[in-house]
């Protein structure tokens, strides 16, 4: 399969500049529902525009429709796959699982691509998604080859790998940064990009900041040849928010090397190259990623955030010479006309070209009969202008390229001669598109007896009433009641005082205690579990990213052996991996997003219970509560901003190895606790204050406190605050989304 070199457009202009530059495919949205709010993006007409002239020259159009929608936001979902513009893509780019099982009942026939905003990180998690209908997957960009290569092995799926630009420091997905801090979420296209602000760790001065969270961009250009060995399909480059010249830059310099590459020369990168990249919208110096590594402080600007500044011409002057490129392509497509104007008969106009394969393709038009004029006849030099009359069209020709038979007495208005042209010309441009399709260059996505289809016996919203595996179930391992507490703890300390709390107070008060993956392993973990009282329901919180070298077995043996009663799964990778055996045992985290009822059928299928996302409303929560299973709110918590897999330790100071809190204080003086979780190796940034929603809860929601740095007496002050004991007045903390819906 040849790969794909595939462009980002967020504006018309954008999109020539790729076309022109030579890009396989190009990714674009429309004015809603994609990642990059902020960029031009693009009208119903820009589309359609934009659509068929990359069609007609064999090259394909992505749609990204990557944020996470709302429930109340499903009537205007609704009106945009109705309007067409779906229908005229190769792809849909998803994030959100109950958006692609919408779009899975309604358009069957148009490929699913899952965002890298899923975080999908293995083979398991992406063959979830192959049995719900995707054909393609954009893996977390924090992976590295090898672990690329163990899902293309391992699940046969195309792969679509970012090669240059900009990268997010949290796993895309999981950042509720600038949700947390300006309103504005990631996962609904409107970063504010808190990760490039100065930041310095604790105990040093404010002349210290620094930016160790803003990652340089991406430059893969040397190691090419090692991620198509991988099994990447499809080489994408950021930069939707990014000007013309951008894209035409980038493009042109990777479309040099990746057609080296299939031609089979021996692979050199020329410096020059390598120092034109560097020019062109960067942010300090450039890296592989996370390609040859897993992290590394040489993959952050450290010093800077900006970009630096970009030019069109050697000298550095913006050059206008380059305007034109970007409003209609460079390249034409070559067509020769056959026109005929006999006297008694209909007139005719026969058009022909070449497709991108050298396959010769025709378009053909009938017109009214052609009468006898009774002034003036119509003119050959009328007709030759009319039929090169192509200036708004992707087509080229001279006179040498037509032939018109002219009866010297024939008359046929102008307005029905260009009309004529035209119709012919919709015809070639038809069968040009319809000649790869043919050719099999378009393939649809194919019906999965697995998909989540309603007529696959799968659970729609509709049908998933009250489906919770646990309700009703006095043998189901901790059995849910709704309106209890749950706990979840992160250290030893915080497990003892839940255990105070649960033997002074109503046992009955507690539904389940989670403990943290990280605490079971080894003797820590059998010293906690033996410490617990045998009705008290134990559950092992996941971790928040599963990565190919994890050891999980140790989970599966405490599951068997009735050592803890279930999961709360936070990733695709767990899901998939546990689900068959345990779904009646399996909690989903907020990190696997139910938005919206459609989700909550999709998870359905995979778990028991759900817990509602942080960004939601009570008022929206309401919106999702229903036709899923039992469900579960954070109600005491810090708010994970981030899940990361560089670390501020490495970054800012040394490694130490050992699992641990950092600090870090942004320019306002505000500190965010950072969890170093060196069993994983990935940070935690959470929020500087914790989530307390003191508001009567709905009685159908368990609510649920989460401890993260919390000391042991804390963590029973804060317990003391739930059973009435305590004053939340005097714990400082933030109502979150709960009165406040995000953008």
């Amino acid at each position: 399969m040849k790969p794909e070199l595939l462009a980002p457009a967020g504006s018309k202009e954008s999109f020539y500049a790729a076309i022109n530059a030579g890009a396989d495919a190009v990714y674009l949205a429309a004015s809603r529902f994609g990642a990059r709010a902020y960029a031009g993006n693009f009208t119903y007409d820009e589309i359609m525009e934009c659509a068929e002239t990359a069609h007609l020259y064999d090259r394909k159009i992505y749609l990204t429709v990557n944020t996470l929608v709302k429930e109340r936001e499903f009537a205007e979902l609704e009106e945009f796959c109705e309007s067409g513009i779906p229908d005229v893509s190769d792809g849909l780019i998803i994030q959100d699982l109950g958006v692609a099982s919408f779009f899975r009942n309604r358009k069957p026939d148009i490929p699913l691509h899952a965002s890298t905003q899923m975080s999908v990180t293995g083979p398991l998690g992406a063959g979830l998604l192959k049995e719900n209908g995707f054909t393609r997957i954009v893996p977390a960009r924090e992976l590295m080859l090898d672990e690329i290569r163990d899902i293309h092995d391992k699940t046969g799926m195309e792969i679509e790998c970012f090669i240059h630009g900009a990268m997010c420091y949290s796993y895309s997905g999981q950042c509720l940064f600038s949700s947390v801090l300006g309103g504005r979420s990631g996962n609904r296209g409107r970063c504010a990009q808190p990760c490039r602000l100065p930041y310095r760790l604790a105990g040093t001065a404010a002349k210290d900041e620094t930016y160790p969270l803003s990652l340089k961009d991406m430059c893969t250009l040397e190691i090419l040849p090692q991620i198509l060995d991988a099994g990447v399909c499809s080489l994408k480059v950021e930069g939707r928010m990014k000007p013309p010249e951008y894209v035409e830059g980038v493009i042109s310099i990777y479309r040099k090397y990746l057609d080296m590459i299939c031609s089979g020369e021996e692979y050199h990168v020329d410096i020059s190259d390598l120092r034109r990249l560097s020019e062109l919208y960067v942010r300090g110096s450039l890296s592989h990623g996370y390609y040859d590594r897993h992290n590394s402080r040489d993959m952050v600007t450290i010093t800077t955030h900006g970009y630096n500044g970009s030019s069109d011409n050697e000298d550095g002057s913006k050059g206008s010479e380059h305007k034109s490129v970007y409003t209609g392509v460079t390249d034409h497509i070559p067509v020769s006309f056959s026109a005929a104007f006999r006297t008694g008969n209909r007139a005719y106009i026969s058009v022909s070209a070449s497709n991108a394969y050298g396959e010769m393709i025709y378009g053909y038009a009938e017109g009214d009969t052609v009468a006898e004029a009774e002034k003036s006849a119509i003119e050959r030099d009328n007709v030759l202008k009319s039929l090169k009359k192509l200036g708004n069209t992707v087509f080229i020709t001279d006179d040498d390229h037509i032939e018109a038979e002219i009866d010297d007495n024939a008359f046929y208005s102008l307005k029905g001669l260009n009309q004529l042209r035209r119709d012919a010309l919709d015809d070639l441009k038809k069968n040009i598109i319809a000649s790869y399709e043919l050719s099999g260059e378009k393939i649809p996505a194919k019906k999965d007896e697995n998909s989540f289809r309603k007529d696959s016996g799968i659970y729609t919203a509709e049908e998933s009433n009250n489906r919770s595996l646990f309700a009703d179930n006095d043998s189901a391992p901790g059995k849910m009641i709704h309106g209890r507490f749950s706990i979840l703890a992160t250290s030893a300390g915080q497990v003892k005082a839940a255990l105070k709390w649960a033997e002074n107070s109503s046992r009955d008060s507690i539904c389940r205690i989670y403990i943290d993956e990280v605490l079971l392993t080894g003797g820590q973990g059998t010293d906690i579990l033996n410490d617990l009282p045998d009705d008290l329901p134990v559950f092992a919180a996941l971790s928040f990213i599963r990565r190919k070298d994890d050891d999980v077995s140790f989970i599966e043996k405490l599951l068997d052996s009735e050592k803890i009663k279930g999961l709360l799964v936070r990733n695709l990778e767990d899901l998939a991996g546990f689900s068959d055996k345990y779904a009646d045992r399996i909690i989903t985290d907020f990190s696997l997003y139910m938005y919206n009822r459609d989700a909550g059928a999709f998870l359905d299928r995979y778990a028991a219970g759900h817990t509602i996302p942080l960004e939601l409303s009570g008022k929206e929560s309401e919106d999702v509560i229903c036709g899923t299973g039992m469900k579960e709110r954070v109600i005491y918590g810090r708010a994970p901003l981030m899940i990361t897999a560089g670390c501020i330790r490495k970054t800012l100071r040394s490694c130490s190895h050992k699992d641990g809190f950092e600090t870090i204080i942004d320019r306002k003086g505000i500190s965010f606790p950072v969890r170093c979780d060196c069993h994983h190796c990935l940070n935690i940034i959470y929020n500087s204050v914790p989530l307390l929603i003191e508001e009567d809860r709905n009685e159908n929601i368990t609510g649920r406190i989460e401890f993260s740095d919390e000391g042991p007496d804390e963590a029973e002050g804060i317990l003391g605050v739930f059973y009435g004991i305590n004053d939340p007045g005097n714990i400082r903390h933030t109502g979150g989304w709960y009165n406040r819906p995000v953008l």
